[in-house]
């Protein structure tokens, strides 16, 4: 369905009116050459012959007042055309940005699942009993590790946790210790 707003519908109007217009001009124009070249017949009085003169001037007129709505509305046509190649252009660059983006992420969500799966593998190689006792190990292999002078990078990256959480673990073991030390 043509959309009623968009620039080749108005394109389509615009070559349309101009082929109409064109071919009116063309009927006008072989009218009056049909006029001019026909010999006047005696049924013709000098009345005739001058109207006939004033229709040619007034055709000419005509014509001339025509010319500059023709020459505008091509004027228009190849603006028109020239908007709808740059459009096109446009798109094609933002298809072309999207497909590289579309690309980026599904190559980011392939490494996404590939180290997922190799973080299952990893943790189903330890095959802990319970989630809870996994939970208090680990956490003892964070501190331990902290107290062998392990940095938090180097931790979370050998466990295969978060920092944000090897952080968390050496700051409460740090508040219960500061805790015990004031209690006593």
């Amino acid at each position: 369905m043509i959309e009623l707003f968009s620039l080749e519908f108005w394109i389509a109007v615009l070559f349309i009116i101009n082929f109409i217009l064109v071919f009116f001009l063309f009927l006008f124009v072989k009218k009056l050459n049909h006029l001019n070249l026909s010999e006047p017949d005696q049924k013709y009085d000098d009345n005739a012959r001058e109207d006939a003169i004033t229709a040619s001037g007034s055709a000419a007129d005509i014509i001339e007042m025509l010319e500059p709505l023709v020459t505008e509305s091509r004027k228009a046509a190849l603006s028109f055309d020239e908007q709808i190649k740059e459009k096109k252009r446009l798109l094609k660059e933002l298809n072309d940005a999207l497909d590289s983006r579309i690309i980026s992420i599904n190559l980011l969500l392939s490494r996404a699942d590939a180290l997922q799966n190799k973080l299952e593998e990893r943790k189903s190689q330890f095959n802990f009993e319970s989630s809870s006792e996994t939970v208090i190990d680990q956490q003892n292999q964070i501190i331990k590790m902290y107290n062998q002078n392990f940095d938090i990078d180097a931790i979370a990256q050998r466990l295969l946790i978060p920092k944000g959480e090897v952080q968390l673990v050496i700051d409460l073991k740090k508040k219960f210790v500061a805790m015990e030390e004031n209690s006593r």
